[in-house]
């Protein structure tokens, strides 16, 4: 059994769109289930431990990179070295596949009289890789998302209603894949707090920013991205459209 969680960087607004960052990505992190709760989960902990001397931290990019507390202690050059170091270690060893999409909002919002909403399409996206990967590996899986609000929460599990039902489809509402496909692999979508601390969650947050930052610009210098790169689902080494799907492209 795999379970691919969820975490997002940026916001899914057309609304409003932020010229600094106008990009919305959506990651999954998918973990073999058993050996998620055997092992990759305590290593999570153990590097809490090691640094806060507490597993009920949560890692969270814009606090990590921010140095808010508790990741104040970064602001000791040594401390800051060592964590990254062990963290970048971490984050290379454990045993996940990545895969992300990426909608590039205004882009998105000018190709389209009616742009679908960035989340549910990126959802889509995520989802159908899942599928691909599951029936690639002759496995089944679910879906761990971190619950937002109530409103926000039922929109999102209707939607992956709605594609578990009826298929997935191009934004013409064409449907390209169907539901009873979607429905051999995937079972369910689950939601959880912040406050039950999953770290499988934290390391898909971890993740969702340094994808972000590649679709913003791609010759930039991303360290972060190139410590992931190896764990997207590829093709050849080809990772665009296998585990990382841009749209527009």
């Amino acid at each position: 059994m795999k379970v691919m969680f969820l975490d997002e960087s940026g916001d899914h607004s057309l609304n409003k769109i932020d010229s600094q960052f106008p990009v919305f990505c959506l990651a999954g992190c998918i973990f073999d289930e058993n050996e998620y709760y055997r092992d990759s989960d305590a290593r999570i902990d153990a590097f809490k431990v090691k640094y806060f001397n507490d597993p009920s931290i949560i890692l969270h990019s814009r606090e990590i990179r921010k140095c808010e507390p508790p990741f104040n202690i970064l602001l000791n050059p040594h401390t800051k070295h060592n964590f990254y170091k062990d963290l970048n270690f971490l984050m290379a060893t454990l045993p996940f596949t990545v895969l992300a999409s990426a909608i590039r909002k205004e882009d998105h919002k000018n190709q389209y009289v009616d742009p679908a909403n960035p989340y549910i399409l990126s959802l889509m996206f995520i989802v159908e890789r899942f599928l691909y990967l599951l029936e690639e590996t002759d496995e089944v899986g679910h879906i761990s998302v971190e619950s937002r609000d109530p409103k926000a929460n039922t929109d999102l599990l209707s939607a992956f209603t709605d594609i578990l039902n009826n298929g997935s489809y191009i934004p013409d509402k064409e449907y390209i894949i169907s539901g009873d496909r979607f429905r051999r692999r995937i079972d369910e979508m689950a939601f959880v707090t912040k406050q039950q601390n999953e770290n499988g969650h934290q390391i898909a947050d971890l993740v969702a920013y340094p994808i972000a930052k590649f679709v913003l610009d791609e010759q930039r210098l991303n360290p972060a991205f190139e410590i992931i790169r190896p764990k997207f689902r590829s093709k050849a080494g080809e990772i665009m459209g296998y585990g990382l799907k841009v749209f527009p492209k």
